[in-house]
């Protein structure tokens, strides 16, 4: 049987209008209602003030809402709402109009779905979206674009094609948002996935969701913080990038003087773990209060104490030894920036094979040469227990080859990728230096691991940091604390 709280109304009034759950009451005027079941189909209307769904009637009399035996009281007639009404309207919320502010249990609400109804809202005021459409779609369309441009902003920003959300928009996206709001690039059937980027559009439609989450009051709760447990207020989250407050939300368990963040840890690799707080820039864990405790060239000093001769890789030492010195050699020789060259190290170290271009730039060259070998000889050094976990991690190496029946190149996965390999290798290593670094602390449990650095709020000298480490692994490391 249906109840009262299964059946939601549509008001129409022009663009802005909203619909909302009946278990609470509305403050906008009404010029036309459409009754609308759960489902999203319209309810039999009999005559002027009795309607029915599914066999089961109720009246509307004067601003009275009558089902069975009870009665709503509809609102008095208003021209618009405020954001936060439209906010309690999306959710579902019931308020009492009387009330000048309404404030958000953080605990009771989830933090995404907000979100989900926010970004509906900016696409309804951009007219993105159609105010004639049913609230179920109109809160689909808020779900999905947001999900995807969450996607999108972290990690590679690669998404699978059988991604919920972009299975929806490519096949109920009627108005094709998709296209307007988000480019794509990168595919190539069985390797990558599809990469998307934020359009002008989607990043004017998120920093309307920011205003529109900037009016919102939250109620304090009464928690117990847990040791990684970090309070973000209102003013860092002004301060930061949109997609950095976005990423922080998500892990959000309540509100005490800002919102708390509990991160999800994810550790499967036997190497790095991953979660909310490594995915945030380094200046976002700066503004919260967090130094870095940073292995310097991590990957370079780790592989030259794992080879018999360090020697024979010049370069790569002279990048430990004084990593700005040679970083700076190798951006004159290019002529890039600095970060650039950053980069271009670090793709040098990985490439399977040197490309020509690296012929303009003999110390690159002879840097990648370099790398290729000691990624070998690594991978040879190592034992057996390492090797085993990095060769069940390891990205599969593909080849190209052509299909007779389909008349077009497959990519087979051949064997494991060696730079791949190598990365689970090394990695280990590294979280045996990062958990030897983490025991100086005087709470450790409270140090967050991001890649080759740890992260505390705690002060702690870094030649304690160096000398544990040595006892600890018998690696020979330089830790900076920028």
């Amino acid at each position: 049987m249906m109840s009262v709280n299964e059946l939601s109304f549509r008001e129409h009034m022009g663009e802005s209008s909203i619909c909302s759950q009946i278990n609470g009451s509305y403050p906008t005027e009404f010029n036309t209602i459409v009754l609308i079941d759960s489902n999203g189909s319209l309810v039999h209307r009999h005559d002027t003030t009795t309607y029915s769904v599914d066999g089961h009637t109720f009246t509307i009399v004067g601003n009275i809402f009558t089902c069975k035996d009870v009665s709503i009281l509809l609102p008095p007639k208003r021209k618009s709402c405020s954001t936060i009404e439209r906010l309690y309207l999306g959710l579902g919320y019931s308020f009492e109009v009387e009330s000048a502010e309404y404030d958000i249990d953080i605990t009771d609400t989830d933090i995404v779905s907000i979100f989900h109804v926010l970004a509906m809202m900016a696409l309804k005021d951009t007219k993105l979206i159609s105010s004639h459409f049913t609230q179920h779609k109109q809160l689909k369309y808020g779900k999905h674009v947001f999900n995807v441009y969450m996607k999108s902003v972290t990690g590679s920003g690669s998404i699978k094609a059988k991604n919920q959300s972009i299975r929806w928009l490519n096949e109920q996206d009627t108005l094709q948002l998709k296209s307007k709001l988000f480019t794509t690039s990168n595919y190539q059937a069985g390797v990558n996935s599809m990469k998307y980027t934020a359009t002008e559009i989607m990043n004017h439609i998120i920093q309307q969701v920011h205003r529109f989450f900037g009016v919102i009051k939250f109620k304090p709760n009464d928690l117990t913080l847990e040791p990684l447990d970090f309070i973000a207020s209102t003013e860092i989250l002004k301060a930061i990038p949109l997609r950095d407050t976005m990423l922080l939300l998500s892990n959000c368990r309540g509100f005490m003087d800002g919102f708390v963040v509990r991160p999800i840890i994810t550790d499967r690799h036997y190497s790095r773990i991953y979660s909310i707080f490594t995915s945030i820039s380094s200046e976002t864990r700066k503004q919260l209060g967090y130094k870095n405790y940073d292995i310097g060239s991590a990957m370079q000093t780790i592989s030259l104490q794992l080879v018999k001769n360090p020697q024979e890789y010049p370069l790569h030492k002279e990048l430990v030894d004084d990593k700005t010195a040679f970083r700076t050699k190798v951006m004159l020789e290019m002529g890039k920036s600095m970060s650039e060259t950053k980069q271009e190290l670090s793709k040098a170290d990985n490439l399977d094979n040197v490309p020509k271009r690296y012929a303009k730039y003999p110390i690159l060259q002879r840097y990648c040469q370099e790398a290729q070998r000691l990624r070998k000889e690594v991978i040879e050094a190592v034992d057996k227990t390492r090797y085993t976990r990095a060769y069940e991690l390891a990205k599969p190496r593909y080849i190209k080859k052509w299909s007779k029946r389909k008349k077009e190149y497959e990519y087979i996965a051949d064997t494991k990728k060696e730079s791949s390999l190598f990365f689970f290798i090394w990695t280990q290593y590294e979280r045996e230096i990062r958990h030897a670094m983490i025991s100086c602390f005087n709470t450790p449990e409270a140090c967050h691991e991001v890649h080759d650095a740890v992260y505390s709020k705690e002060d702690i000298s870094v030649t304690l940091l160096e000398k544990r480490v040595l006892e600890l692994t018998g690696f020979e490391v330089r830790i900076s604390n920028d």
